[in-house]
């Protein structure tokens, strides 16, 4: 695939003289992984011409100031923040172009070709990029990349449908949520359940549970289920058990298979779980920010095997169950008792 950037611009939206505005990051936002991750929207012609694309999102950002902020530390507040407002930040839009067309590259499929398609994460200095690459046939490709730590998938989901809606000239149904009195911690604030060495690695330890795999021996693969292969899974599972349940369970005993691992070896699945509608009472799902933490399910290879699909989708339903209110209170309640400290993923290790 052959892209060339043609410009590059710097969307500062709202007045660049008002006082910039500094909030701390949630401890869930301090649990995202320290990185950019990327999204691609493949649209075949017609489409909107890129000053109507990029109008709509100076517009959009206005609703989401945080995309256009920065990461940045707070000595007084003595936690990471984030920064928005002011004549810092703002969101990085480059135009690109492509001499091939659009119909040559689909069904987009795994390739190194994709970090073309969006701006590289690895010298960034702005929370939200967007390029927009477009083909010669008038197709568009908008690659867009993101920091984790300001906005997990559900908010990113809210972001591009309200994009989408002003681009249009529709009305923005469903606007982002900021307010994060549903994140309080209790007085006093108690953990009931054990964070350290699950979610953030312990203090003053460099030793955490952790194998490191030769990147080579890695392969990115796109697999595609037909209705009906997902429909015959749901019956094997008897039907008990959502989707993605059947669907995960159907996965890890297929590569744990593939693994030959031995029959008393530990296997788990890493399952992220959506608070907002776990708390109690629940956060609109238009709250913008991270609001997500893991359900880890784990058995011997054997009893995962023995115990067919049914078996490994309760495993799956049983943990994603027990990340409930109780325990995301818990975490929160750790976030106000170790919120000072150096807090560190168990994956940023």
């Amino acid at each position: 695939m052959d892209v060339h950037v043609l410009s590059s611009r710097v969307l500062r939206p709202g007045d660049p003289n008002s006082a910039p505005s500094k909030a701390p990051l949630t401890v869930f936002d301090r649990f995202a992984s320290n990185i950019y991750i990327a999204v691609l929207f493949a649209f075949s012609p017609p489409t909107p011409p890129n000053d109507a694309l990029i109008a709509g999102l100076s517009k959009t950002l206005l609703l989401f100031p945080t995309l256009a902020g920065r990461l940045d530390y707070s000595r007084r507040l003595r936690r990471p923040c984030l920064i928005a407002g002011g004549c810092g930040g703002g969101a990085l839009v480059v135009e690109a172009a492509a001499s091939s067309n659009l119909s040559d590259h689909l069904p987009l499929e795994v390739s190194p070709d994709f970090q073309l398609l969006h701006p590289s994460p690895a010298s960034a200095v702005h929370v939200f990029q967007v390029q927009l690459n477009r083909f010669a046939c008038g197709g568009l490709i908008i690659g867009a990349t993101a920091h984790h730590r300001v906005a997990d998938g559900q908010s990113m989901s809210i972001f591009f449908t309200a994009w989408a809606q002003t681009v249009r000239g529709a009305f923005v149904d469903r606007p982002p949520v900021y307010d994060q009195s549903w994140l309080k911690p209790r007085c006093p604030p108690h953990c009931e359940f054990n964070h350290w060495g699950l979610e953030f690695a312990p203090l003053n330890s460099s030793s955490v549970n952790q194998i490191d795999v030769d990147p080579s021996e890695i392969t990115n693969m796109l697999i595609r289920y037909s209705a009906d292969f997902i429909q015959k899974l749901r019956r094997k599972a008897e039907g008990k058990y959502t989707t993605f349940e059947t669907l995960i369970g159907h996965l890890w005993r297929k590569i744990t298979v593939a693994r030959r691992l031995e029959d008393r070896v530990q296997t788990m699945v890493r399952v992220s779980v959506n608070g907002r509608t776990r708390l109690k009472p629940p956060v609109p799902n238009e709250f913008f920010g991270n609001l997500v933490l893991n359900a880890y399910p784990q058995a011997t290879a054997k009893d995962l095997i023995d115990e067919g699909l049914p078996g490994a989708a309760m495993m799956i339903h049983e943990a994603i169950r027990r990340v409930d209110d109780r325990y995301i209170q818990s975490f929160i309640d750790f976030g106000e008792l170790y919120g000072d400290e150096e807090l560190m993923p168990v994956y940023d290790v």
